[in-house]
């Protein structure tokens, strides 16, 4: 493990969302807000996961597909597809930015107790995006470090 994971916390508030078939958790602490999918206007010449942008009260705010992201499969979006606006840090300065999930379900409080380290699957990308596994009321729920899946340097190495 290294010190960045360390670092982490893991135990906190955690909103689910779902991605294909899985149950994903990011932290509370990293959301803006929830809402439906907007107009979005699309950007020319930019990554298959870039979906474009759209206005939110004054402030252009991009938006990525986090199936995409992920390496999972595209899906069309439906009346339970949302936008959740994260909020991260590139150079110092906080960014918002738009994530498309199939579904969002609820809040939920998650303990070290109720947290296992990330499974080895014999390489490191096949599970760098994730900081624990929670097993919550017969669930498993997989929590995101999406501070690294939205880091500059993670968007500009993912292909198109």
């Amino acid at each position: 493990m290294s010190i960045v994971e360390m670092n982490l916390q893991k135990s906190g508030k955690y909103l689910t969302i779902k991605l294909q078939h899985e149950l994903h958790g990011i932290s509370v602490d990293k959301i803006l807000q929830i809402i439906a999918i907007p107009e979005i206007t699309p950007v020319p010449k930019t990554k298959s996961f870039m979906k474009g942008v759209f206005n939110l009260r004054g402030k252009i705010i991009p938006i990525i597909d986090l199936r995409l992201i992920l390496s999972m499969p595209k899906a069309e979006y439906n009346d339970r597809t949302s936008i959740v606006i994260i909020k991260t840090q590139h150079d110092q300065q906080e960014i918002l930015i738009g994530t498309v999930v199939d579904t969002v379900y609820e809040v939920i409080n998650i303990v070290d107790s109720q947290i296992e380290e990330k499974p080895s699957f014999g390489t490191e990308s096949a599970n760098e995006f994730i900081i624990g596994i929670a097993h919550v009321d017969n669930k498993v729920v997989s929590l995101l470090d999406i501070d690294k899946i939205l880091s500059k340097k993670e968007i500009e190495n993912y292909t198109k």
